[in-house]
């Protein structure tokens, strides 16, 4: 379900040995996801308030208007990527793909360490749609790209191991209980 994508304040410990450049494509399809979610929820949201207030223009200059709307899709995503990572760790897309984005010890980033990475990604994009990005990623043996080499961050897939899991689900029935003695 797609409400499952959505992270949450229970943020996973995460397993730093996993970086790696083969996660390289969890990322891309993690940023296809968000782009679209970008694009066709938020985008399309306030595209309709500006074709109601602009109407002559989107009718008159209807491509342009679309070239213009992929141009805003700039700081839209800009500003969704670093608000879902530096409060949860990780973007919807991310979620989905299971990955986030920790910094090099661990540790959750900090406003600074998610704004650098997220302005930096534009960097990452030159000279043809993610090329540097990707190539510096690929030669890094944790998967850095540049904007995770300034920042001091690495993506990371959550642990997985039995205590792991086990306190998880010991903290999922402590809650449950809590929820049932309250309902009584």
């Amino acid at each position: 379900m797609v409400l499952d994508w959505i992270p949450t304040s229970r943020i996973p410990e995460p397993d730093l040995e996993s970086a790696s450049p083969a996660l390289l494509r969890r990322r891309a399809i993690a940023t296809v996801i968000d782009l679209v979610i970008c694009y066709a929820v938020i985008e399309t949201a306030i595209l309709a308030v500006l074709m109601v207030a602009f109407t002559d223009f989107f009718t008159e200059q209807g491509a342009q208007a679309f070239l213009l709307s992929l141009v805003g899709l700039i700081p839209i995503y800009l500003l969704y990527s670093f608000l879902w990572e530096w409060k949860f760790l990780r973007t919807p897309g991310k979620k989905r793909m299971d990955v986030l984005v920790v910094e090099a010890d661990g540790s959750p980033p900090g406003v600074q360490a998610a704004a650098v990475r997220n302005v930096l990604r534009y960097v990452d994009w030159l000279p043809v749609g993610y090329l540097l990005g990707w190539l510096l990623a690929r030669r890094s043996s944790d998967g850095r790209r540049l904007g995770d080499r300034l920042a001091g961050t690495v993506v990371v897939r959550p642990r997985r191991d039995a205590e792991t899991l086990y306190h998880a689900n010991r903290e999922f029935e402590t809650e449950s209980d809590s929820i049932e003695s309250a309902t009584e």
